[in-house]
């Protein structure tokens, strides 16, 4: 219930500003982000079929224009995109790792598991990079996965990842984002979002929040979105000029050790 009444709260935001001073034609509707880390080798131990409709359920509720998904077995992938898609939604996938406990649903991609961009819309083009991990073996592989979605009246460059867990490969990898975002966002709309592993605190997150603006605006008491050590380390960064936040709300789920984290941009 305390979800409910903070998404209807930003829905009324949302409304407040759409509607006075121009007609409702005039601006495109908002962009509802939505970004998840569903933990779904580890918590769910790659259960698939309620894992996945709980999930499809939600983004479907919720509205989302897109979702940015984490830590996702291959084929939780699949049954969610099945699920979503009579609802108009497409997704795409990439993997960056096998997930021990993920079910082999096919010979291609066997027990894959990675990130995931779901959105109601059409995918124009998508881009999949490996991100660097110099400073010793990394015990996972970590991908970085761009899409470009048409949705309505306006189109958006969505960006998802999930970053090493600490130390220089982390750094690293923040660094690379950053300096390949940057530009793009600057003269495109863009969306930056998932599991970075960093506080918002963290010095190397400095350069995101100067490029970008974060749906959760307050930097010093923010939202937060893990649940084991209560902090945020999931973000929704807009390019600013295109995408400017007016909400944002999180969920507990009880599927992950992460809260959904919804963000709201017009």
């Amino acid at each position: 219930m305390r979800f409910r009444r903070v998404l209807l709260s930003v829905l009324a935001v949302v409304a407040a500003v759409l509607v006075p001073g121009a007609p409702a034609q005039a601006a495109p509707p908002a962009v509802r982000a939505l970004t998840f880390n569903i933990c779904g080798n580890v918590c769910r131990h790659g259960e698939v079929e309620n894992t996945s409709a709980n999930i499809a359920y939600r983004i479907y509720k919720l509205r989302a224009s897109v979702t940015m998904l984490q830590e996702v077995c291959y084929s939780q992938f699949l049954g969610l995109r099945t699920k979503l898609a009579r609802y108009g939604y497409q997704a795409t996938f990439a993997p960056a790792a096998t997930g021990g406990k993920c079910d082999n649903y096919d010979t291609k991609h066997g027990r894959a598991f990675g990130v995931a961009i779901v959105a109601r819309g059409a995918f124009v083009s998508r881009v999949i990079y490996r991100l660097p991990a110099p400073y010793g073996a990394s015990r996972e592989g970590r991908v970085v996965l761009g899409a470009t979605v048409r949705l309505t009246r306006r189109t958006v460059f969505v960006v998802t990842t999930h970053t090493a867990t600490s130390g220089p490969n982390l750094a690293t990898q923040l660094h690379v984002l950053r300096r390949w975002l940057t530009p793009i966002a600057a003269t495109s709309p863009v969306i930056f979002g998932g599991d970075l592993n960093s506080t918002p605190q963290d010095n190397a997150l400095d350069g995101f929040y100067s490029s970008f603006t974060e749906a959760n605006r307050d930097r010093i008491r923010p939202l937060t979105t893990f649940i084991p050590i209560p902090r945020k380390i999931d973000y929704l960064f807009g390019s600013p000029g295109f995408l400017t936040p007016v909400g944002v709300a999180r969920a507990y789920t009880g599927y992950s050790d992460h809260c959904m984290y919804l963000g709201v941009f017009r």
